[in-house]
C-alpha cells in the first residue's frame, strides 16, 4: 500500500509534465517540444516493433534466443525452439541473422531454431510486428531480426564456467548406451555410418545367401543398442570470447569479435503418452535419459573507413547433438497386447552461415546511402541408428519376451541438408519534397534455398532362434544369431510413403517505399513489395528411383501494400496505424509425403504436397507514451484476415495416429497487446539509506489477448497414398476443420512479469515469470458423431530467480550468475481435449506429459 502511494502520485505528476509544455495561454508564443524520450529504435522505425538488448539477456538470465524472446509482448516459444507471434506458429514468423535468412536444421520446419543461438553471440534482437517492403513478404506474425556482435568498442577477453542441477535429473539413475567415443563433444566418430553392404538392398530384397548374410551382419549391434543404467551427472558449459579493436592514423578502423561455447546438459523425462484411434490406441508408461551437447562460434570482423563506408565480414557455426536412450511399456486398448521397448538414438544439427555486408554512405551525392549484403549457409540434420526393439508381454511365464511381428525392431538412418543464398542491395535517398521531408528507399533481394532429405529404415524380420527370446538386446542381435539363415534385414520402401525427398524455393524481389514528415508531428511510411517465386518439390524411392514424384509447382508473383502513420499529438504520446498484405508459403517438411517421427512428441508426421500459399489481410494500431528513456505503456490492437491458413491435423493411418497439414478455407485472428515498463529509483520511494541509496526497482510487465477462429466454409486438399501413389484428394474442409474453432498454435492468453532490483556497482536481482494459455497442437479428423479429440498442449508456468554479483578478486573482475528456474515444479502436458462425442474419450487423456523439475545453475565469467 505504502508502494501504491508513492507511485500514484508520480504517475500523476508525469502526465501534468508531459502536458504542460503543449498548454500556452492565449496571446503566448509557445514552443512545442514532443518526443524526446522516445527511444532512437522506434523513432527510427514507422512499425509497431520490440527491442532486446544485452542488458536485457543478462537481467533475466536467459541463455539463448528463443528463452529471452518469450518475454517479449505477444509472442511465445513452442517447443523450447521456436518463436510463435501473436498466436501464429512457427510457419508464419521468419528469422534473420544481420538481415539475412538463415537455414534450418529442422525436418518438419523451414524456420530456424532459435535456441541455437545463445544470447552472448547476440547483439540485439529486434522483432517486428508490422510489416515494412524491406522484409521479406513471408510475414504472419512478424520478423525477428537477431543482430551479431561486430567492431567492439574496446578491447576484452572474457571466460566463462557454469554448473547446473535439476531436482527430476542430476545424481539420479538414468539410462545410457554407449555409442562413439566423441559423443561428449557432440560428434560422431563414424560409429553409426550406414554400412556399405546396406546399399545392397537397395532395389531389391533378393540377395543371395552370402550377400544377404553381409548385411545381416554390418551393423552395430552393442554401442548403439545396449541401454545401461548409472546415475545422471550435473550440466556443465564453458566460454571464451574476446575483441580488439586497432586504429590507423588514416581514419581505417579494423575490429574482430570472436566467441566459442560449449555446454552439456542432461535432462530425465518420466511420464505417460496416450495415442488414440476413436476408441482403440494405446498407453504408454516411459523412462527416458537425453544428453544435448551444444557447440557454438561466431567470428566478426569489420573495416571502417573515412567515417562513411565499413565492411563486415561474419561467420557464424552452432550445433546442437542429442543423446537419447529409452524404455516404455505399452499397453494396447482391448486386446490385452503389451510391449517393452527399447529406444535409442542420436541426432546431430548443425547451422553455419558466412556473411559479407557492407554499409555505404555519400554526402556529397545527397546523402545517399547504399548497403548490401550477401550470405551462402547450410543446415544439416544427421540421425543415424534410431533402433527401435520390441518385447512382448507373454501370458503364461509373465515375463517379456522378444517379439518378431512387423514393423517392432528397426535401425533407421535420416538425413537432411538445407543449402540457402541470399544477397540484398538497399538505397535510401533523403530529400525535400515542396518542402517536406522524405526519405524514399528501394531496393532489391534474392535467396535460393535447396533442401535434401532421405530415410533409409531396415527392419529385422525372421525366425529368431526360440532360446535367445529372453536374453538382453545385444545377444539376440548378435553377429552369431544374425549369420544364420534367418532372421534377415529387409529395406522398407514404397511408393506410398517415398523415402526421398528434394525442395526448392526461389524467390526475387523489389520494393519501394517513403518515410514521409507530413508535419512535425504526423509521419507516413508507405510502399510495396513485389516479390515473384516458385516453389518446387519432388520425392523418389531408393528401392526404385526411377519412381519419381513431381508435384505441381506453387508459382505465384505478389506485390504487397504496406503503409503506416504515426502520430505524435502531445508530449511523448504518439498512436500507430498501420495496413499491410503479406503471404506465408508451405514450409518444405509440410510438403513432402514421406513419414517421419517428430523427435519432439513422438508422433508421426506426413505431409502434403498439395498445399496453397497463405494470403493475409493485417490491421494494427497502437498506442505508446514514454514517460522516461526505457519507460512506457502501450496498448495496441491487431486483426488478421487469413484466406488458406495452413492448419496441423491428426488423423488415423492404419493402426497409428499420424499428423498432417491441410489448407483451412479461411481464418480470422484479432487482439490486444499491452506492456508497461517502469524503473522506480528506491531511495526516492523509501528514503535515502544504506540499503535503497543508488538502487533502481526495475519493473515490466506484458500482456496478450489473441482470439483465432477457423472457417470450414470449402474444400480442402490432402495427400492420399492407399494407392503406393501420391495422389491428391479433395473433400469438404467440415471434415478436419470444426468451424469457429481455434488457429493450432494459439495461446489465447500470454502474460510476463519481471520485477528486478540493480545498484550502481551492477548488481541486480529479478524475479521472472512467463505464462501462455492452452494452445491446439493438432485438430483431428470427424467421426459420424462429431470431431475426435484435438490435442492440446498447456505450457508449463515458469517463474525464476536470477541474481547476478560483479565482484573483485585479486584486481580481478569476476560476474557470478545464480539462477533457479521452474520454481513452481511445473511440468510438461499435452492431453487429447474431452469431448462427449461418439468415437472420443470424455475426459482429458494424457497425449504427452513429464516432470521438468527444478533447475539451480551457477555461473562465474572473467573479464580481463
Amino acid at each position: 500500500m505504502f508502494l501504491l502511494k508513492r507511485l500514484v502520485p508520480s504517475v500523476t505528476l508525469a502526465t501534468a509534465m508531459m502536458v504542460m509544455p503543449t498548454i500556452a495561454q492565449e496571446g503566448e508564443d509557445t514552443i512545442v517540444v514532443r518526443g524526446t524520450l522516445i527511444p532512437d529504435e522506434k523513432k527510427s522505425t514507422s512499425e509497431i516493433s520490440s527491442l532486446l538488448d544485452a542488458d536485457d539477456f543478462e537481467r533475466a538470465g536467459d541463455s539463448d534466443i528463443a528463452a529471452a524472446l518469450r518475454r517479449v509482448t505477444g509472442l511465445s516459444i513452442q517447443g523450447g525452439r521456436f518463436v510463435v507471434i501473436r498466436g501464429l506458429n512457427e510457419r508464419y514468423s521468419s528469422a534473420t541473422l544481420n538481415g539475412l535468412p538463415l537455414p534450418s536444421p529442422e525436418p518438419l520446419r523451414r524456420a530456424a531454431p532459435l535456441d541455437l543461438f545463445p544470447t552472448s553471440v547476440i547483439e540485439s534482437t529486434l522483432v517486428q510486428k508490422t510489416f515494412s517492403p524491406q522484409f521479406s513478404g513471408e510475414f504472419g506474425g512478424g520478423v525477428v531480426e537477431l543482430r551479431s556482435k561486430s567492431i567492439p568498442d574496446e578491447d576484452f577477453l572474457e571466460i566463462g564456467l557454469g554448473l547446473s542441477a535439476n531436482t527430476v535429473t542430476s545424481l539420479r539413475n538414468g539410462l545410457f548406451h554407449e555409442g562413439s567415443d566423441t559423443d561428449v563433444f557432440g560428434f560422431d566418430d563414424g560409429l553409426r555410418d550406414l554400412p556399405g553392404e546396406a546399399s545392397l538392398l537397395f532395389g531389391t530384397n533378393n540377395l543371395s545367401p552370402a550377400e544377404q548374410n553381409l548385411v545381416d551382419t554390418s551393423f552395430e549391434q552393442q554401442k548403439t543398442l545396449l541401454i545401461t543404467q548409472e546415475d545422471v551427472p550435473v550440466n556443465g558449459s564453458g566460454s571464451i570470447s574476446f575483441g580488439k579493436r586497432f586504429y590507423s592514423d588514416g581514419g581505417f578502423s579494423l575490429g574482430t569479435v570472436f566467441y566459442a561455447g560449449y555446454a552439456n546438459d542432461w535432462q530425465i523425462r518420466e511420464g505417460e503418452r496416450q495415442r488414440l484411434d476413436g476408441v482403440n490406441g494405446s498407453d504408454t508408461e516411459f523412462a527416458q535419459t537425453r544428453q544435448e551437447v551444444s557447440i557454438s562460434a561466431l567470428s566478426s570482423t569489420g573495416l571502417e573507413f573515412n567515417a562513411d563506408h565499413s565492411l563486415q565480414l561474419t561467420g557464424l557455426l552452432v550445433r546442437k547433438s542429442l543423446k537419447r536412450s529409452e524404455i516404455a511399456t505399452e499397453e494396447f486398448f482391448g486386446d490385452d497386447r503389451t510391449f517393452l521397448r527399447e529406444n535409442t538414438d542420436f541426432v546431430e544439427r548443425e547451422l553455419w552461415q558466412g556473411q559479407l555486408t557492407g554499409q555505404h554512405a555519400f554526402p556529397d551525392l545527397s546523402d545517399l546511402s547504399v548497403d548490401w549484403k550477401l550470405s551462402y549457409g547450410e543446415a544439416t540434420r544427421d540421425a543415424p541408428y534410431e533402433r527401435r526393439t520390441g518385447f512382448r508381454l507373454d501370458d503364461l511365464s509373465g515375463d517379456f519376451l522378444f517379439t518378431t511381428e512387423e514393423g517392432i525392431n528397426s535401425i533407421t538412418f535420416r538425413d537432411l541438408l538445407d543449402e540457402n543464398f541470399a544477397s540484398g542491395i538497399d538505397f535510401k535517398l533523403p530529400f525535400d519534397a515542396f518542402s517536406t521531408p522524405v526519405e524514399f528507399s528501394f531496393g532489391a533481394a534474392y535467396t535460393d534455398t535447396q533442401r535434401t532429405s532421405s530415410v533409409r529404415d531396415f527392419e529385422f524380420r525372421g525366425i529368431f532362434p526360440p532360446e535367445i527370446v529372453g536374453s538382453r538386446a545385444d545377444l539376440i542381435f548378435s553377429d552369431e544369431v544374425l549369420g544364420l539363415e534367418s532372421p534377415r534385414v529387409r529395406f522398407v520402401s514404397n511408393g506410398g510413403q517415398p523415402d526421398n525427398f528434394e525442395g526448392s524455393l526461389e524467390v526475387m524481389a523489389g520494393y519501394a517505399a517513403a518515410d514521409i514528415e507530413l508535419g512535425p508531428f504526423v509521419r507516413l511510411a508507405v510502399g510495396a513489395r513485389f516479390e515473384d517465386s516458385t516453389q518446387e518439390t519432388l520425392t523418389f524411392t531408393t528401392d526404385n528411383p526411377e519412381n519419381i514424384a513431381i508435384f505441381p509447382a506453387i508459382e505465384e508473383d505478389y506485390l504487397l501494400p504496406a503503409v503506416t502513420l504515426t502520430w505524435n499529438p502531445v508530449g511523448n504520446f504518439q498512436v500507430r496505424g498501420g495496413f499491410s498484405q503479406t503471404i506465408t508459403r508451405p514450409q518444405f517438411r509440410e510438403l513432402s509425403p514421406s513419414i517421419f517421427e517428430d523427435p519432439d512428441n513422438d508422433v508421426r508426421n506426413t505431409g502434403n504436397p498439395f498445399l496453397q500459399n497463405t494470403e493475409i489481410d493485417n490491421f494494427d494500431v497502437r498506442a505508446e507514451w514514454y514517460f522516461d528513456r526505457g519507460e512506457f505503456v502501450t496498448l495496441g490492437l491487431f486483426y488478421k484476415d487469413m484466406t488458406n491458413p495452413i492448419e496441423d491435423i491428426i488423423f488415423a493411418l492404419g493402426e497409428t495416429p499420424t499428423t498432417t497439414y491441410v489448407n483451412a478455407p479461411a481464418a480470422e485472428l484479432y487482439g490486444a497487446e499491452f506492456e508497461f515498463e517502469k524503473n522506480f529509483y528506491l531511495d526516492e520511494l523509501f528514503g535515502d539509506n544504506w540499503l535503497t541509496s543508488g538502487n533502481t526497482l526495475i519493473f515490466k510487465t506484458n500482456y496478450t489477448y489473441s482470439k483465432g477462429e477457423v472457417s470450414d466454409d470449402g474444400s480442402a486438399t490432402l495427400a492420399d497414398t492407399s494407392s503406393q501413389r501420391v495422389d491428391p484428394l479433395t473433400i469438404d474442409a467440415n471434415a478436419f476443420i470444426e468451424d469457429g474453432s481455434r488457429l493450432t498454435g494459439l495461446s489465447e492468453h500470454l502474460f510476463n512479469l519481471q520485477i528486478g532490483i540493480e545498484t550502481p556497482s551492477e548488481a541486480s536481482v529479478a524475479l521472472v515469470t512467463n505464462y501462455a494459455s492452452e494452445r491446439t497442437l493438432f485438430r483431428a479428423e470427424r467421426v459420424s458423431d462429431g470431431f475426435l479429440n484435438p490435442v492440446v498442449e498447456e505450457p508449463p508456468i515458469t517463474l525464476d530467480f536470477i541474481i547476478n554479483q560483479p565482484i573483485e578478486i585479486r584486481e580481478g573482475q569476476y560476474d557470478l550468475t545464480v539462477k533457479v528456474q521452474n520454481l513452481l515444479n511445473d511440468d510438461f502436458d499435452a492431453f487429447y481435449e474431452g469431448r462427449d462425442t461418439v468415437g472420443a474419450v470424455s475426459a482429458d487423456a494424457p497425449f504427452l506429459n513429464y516432470d521438468l523439475g527444478r533447475t539451480v545453475s551457477f555461473g562465474v565469467k572473467r573479464r580481463f
